[in-house]
């Protein structure tokens, strides 16, 4: 009805047009747009804190598909952003708790970038290591991941002195070096029984000098010592085998030592007469 009173005040020629029509138009209009807007329903607030509370609920029952979609609604819904910053870190957790390593390290290597400073910085940097370290697995295809979880967890360490995880970053560090020295041990003995002796001597050496603390140590010493026997290195295999026995004089492997020195003593001498 509005609409053609409002065409028929357009045609000036109409006979009725008069103030009296005017103001009807301007009421039943102006009654339109109140009903329309009585009409919108306002949308409810956003629960963050509630549905923040919900999703840990879920990662708690292992359900971290479903706890990961509540959190990415509260990461885009969030204005006051202080559970939008929490659930990007919990959406980390739900892919490692998955074993979904890669996708892990994306979101933790992420809020690391955002959030540098923020007081669960560290909680994040260390999970990131321990992406790699969960990754782990045996000597000869876990060099490439110890490598990088020692590395985030010495970033661990020089970020974020005052870290609550030292005790485990400790052990977790040594591990990750006597790997590393496991590999090399690894190379070192496959070269060995090749014979190629001085391309083992380079992977031993390098243990030792890498590596000075790592379990492998010993053993590296002492096959040097055969490597240099091997290769007609009277004086240098001596040296070695002699530094090994003074080192770890209560290992059985230095007894091994012992007993190498006294047979080529006794060739020596055996030698010599004749």
């Amino acid at each position: 009805m509005v609409r053609r009173i409002q065409i028929l005040l357009m045609k000036k020629e109409h006979p009725i047009i008069s103030p009296y029509l005017i103001y009807l138009v301007i009421f039943l209009s102006f009654l339109s747009c109140s009903t329309d807007k009585s009409a919108i329903k306002e949308e409810p607030p956003f629960m963050a804190e509630e549905s923040f509370n919900k999703a840990n609920d879920l990662i708690k029952d292992e359900r971290y598909e479903e706890a990961r979609g509540i959190l990415e609604t509260i990461r885009t819904r969030d204005t006051s952003q202080h559970y939008a910053i929490l659930a990007r870190l919990r959406i980390a957790d739900t892919y490692f708790e998955s074993e979904l390593y890669e996708e892990a390290v994306v979101e933790y290597e992420s809020f690391l970038d955002l959030y540098p400073h923020h007081k669960y910085a560290s909680y994040a940097q260390f999970r990131l290591a321990e992406c790699f370290f969960e990754r782990i697995k045996t000597v000869d295809i876990g060099y490439s991941w110890a490598k990088r979880a020692l590395h985030e967890f010495e970033q661990l360490q020089r970020r974020y002195p005052r870290n609550p995880y030292m005790d485990v970053i400790d052990n977790r560090i040594k591990e990750c070096l006597n790997l590393l020295a496991e590999y090399e041990f690894y190379v070192g003995n496959f070269y060995y029984k090749k014979g190629s002796y001085n391309a083992a001597i380079g992977r031993f050496r390098g243990l030792v000098q890498n590596y000075p603390d790592a379990n492998k140590v010993p053993e590296a010493l002492y096959y040097t010592g055969l490597s240099y026997s091997e290769l007609g290195q009277p004086g240098l295999a001596i040296d070695t085998l002699s530094n090994l026995i003074d080192k770890y004089p209560a290992l059985e492997i230095s007894n091994e030592a012992k007993k190498h020195l006294a047979a080529s003593a006794s060739l020596k001498i055996s030698d010599s007469l004749k």
